[in-house]
């Protein structure tokens, strides 16, 4: 992995949604849907309780940042190899960015972070439970406009969470920010607010949505 992880959720054109998998379906190549061994198994665990285990702790001097244990490691690499970088997924990936507005705001959110993946952090900061209502896999999709509209009110309940639940979903992004990564100014509140505005956006003008990690 490099040394920067983005995340990016945007709008595109309803039609070019519609369109982008057909158009780079060619270049797939056998073997690109394999999942690395003990995908599922770390699946499993993560939906069933994993994502409650301590993922960090205080060195001796508690003083001291907060260290990752290895099951925050476990997740960094399931998040890692959730959704790879194949020639067909790289090139929707390219497509769907070259759609997408030009500036940030209603239509456009990306977050980036020096060593830590800004995904992960929100699926951490989520749980398994609140992760699994967001679009896609871990971090990526690829809707329609209809299929916005079908997603966003899993979204919405996801991401408008009460005030325990959001204090709690900051601590636990703040923390995997500074643990995993090297990121204690970044902003954990629009992390989750972001994407509900891309996906509200998307809805109100009939758009279709995506979204992808990077390192840099």
């Amino acid at each position: 992995m490099g040394s920067t992880g983005l995340w990016v959720v945007g709008v595109i054109p309803d039609e070019e949604a519609r369109a982008l998998p057909d158009r780079y379906i060619h270049l797939m190549q056998p073997g690109d849907w394999a999942r690395p061994p003990g995908y599922g198994e770390t699946l499993a665990w993560w939906s069933d309780g994993g994502d409650r285990e301590p993922f960090f702790e205080h060195t001796v001097d508690p003083s001291r940042p907060l260290t990752p244990t290895p099951a925050a490691r476990r997740f960094a690499d399931f998040i890692h190899d959730a959704n790879a970088a194949t020639d067909a997924a790289e090139a929707m990936r390219d497509a769907s960015m070259s759609l997408m507005p030009v500036t940030e705001g209603a239509g456009l959110f990306v977050a980036a972070a020096r060593k830590a993946s800004p995904a992960a952090a929100l699926c951490y900061g989520l749980g398994a439970e609140g992760s699994a209502m967001l679009p896609g896999w871990f971090g990526d999709f690829l809707l329609s406009a209809d299929e916005v509209m079908t997603a966003l009110a899993q979204a919405e309940e996801a991401l408008c969470l009460s005030s325990t639940r959001r204090s709690e979903a900051l601590s636990r992004i703040a923390a995997w920010m500074t643990a995993m990564g090297d990121a204690s100014g970044f902003d954990a509140a629009e992390l989750i607010d972001g994407p509900l505005r891309v996906l509200r956006f998307a809805a109100e003008t009939g758009s279709g949505a995506a979204a992808f990690s990077r390192w840099y």
